[in-house]
């Protein structure tokens, strides 16, 4: 769904919700948000099932409009920026093509996979079986967007995939499909993280195709785990223009 070869922001946390919220709504929205709140850690979070995260998405959704929370929350985006993956404009540039860019990229991400299970290798941690990249080569917008008329669609890895793949129990495999620390044990608890939440990860995927495509776009979360589904999935918008210009 994107680029797989990217260096994390390891500051990454609590503290990176607050910059784009007070630099959208303030200081004072800050402090009446988590007032009598104890913040979600990144590390510990799961020690309470993401209680404190629950509470503080529930008091974030109460306390503002939806469209200004989405656009908050896709610029958290685990830390990343586009400037992470400059090599992708470069190579879009040079191909002049969305659809043929699209395909290498496919092609490359697909070809690391194969060499990962062939070395019997890992992929962040996660070992890239038979039965893996059989499920990866059946969802390629795993891998890099999937163009359908003027949208990409994405769709996010499991964060246990085989266990993912393993699971019987839909709600087992809703928790092995999620990656965020801030949420996923709540999946298993009284009360699952507000799904707003996953407008981060929105931002997470649309990284990329800023990237190579220059410019801040139109995105919207399709299905998430922690909204009930059991896979998440993307969908971006092209602008006129780019299909214009570079789909043939």
């Amino acid at each position: 769904m994107g680029d797989t070869n990217i260096t994390y922001d390891e500051e990454f946390g609590i503290n990176t919700f607050k910059r784009y919220i007070v630099q959208a709504l303030g200081e004072e929205f800050w402090d009446k948000l988590i007032e009598g709140m104890k913040l979600p850690d990144i590390h510990t979070e799961y020690q309470c099932k993401c209680s404190n995260m629950h509470r503080f998405m529930e008091k974030f959704d109460e306390m503002a409009d939806s469209e200004t929370i989405k656009r908050i929350l896709y610029k958290v985006r685990h830390g990343l920026t586009p400037a992470n993956s400059v090599w992708a404009r470069e190579k879009f540039l040079e191909m002049d093509d969305l659809d043929k860019f699209l395909q290498f990229h496919l092609q490359k991400e697909l070809d690391m996979f194969i060499r990962l299970n062939v070395e019997g290798k890992d992929f962040y941690g996660q070992p890239i079986t038979d039965e893996v990249l059989d499920f990866i080569k059946e969802n390629p917008s795993m891998l890099a967007p999937v163009r359908e008329g003027n949208k990409l669609l994405c769709m996010a890895f499991p964060g246990d995939m085989v266990k993912y793949l393993q699971a019987e129990d839909n709600r087992q495999k809703r928790y092995y499909a999620c990656h965020c620390p801030f949420a996923r044990e709540s999946i298993l608890a009284e009360n699952t993280v507000s799904s707003t939440l996953c407008n981060c990860s929105l931002g997470h995927v649309m990284n990329f195709t800023e990237a190579f495509l220059d410019r801040e776009l139109e995105g919207r979360v399709v299905s998430s785990v922690l909204g009930g589904d059991l896979v998440c999935k993307y969908e971006i918008t092209i602008p006129d223009d780019i299909m214009d210009r570079y789909v043939r």
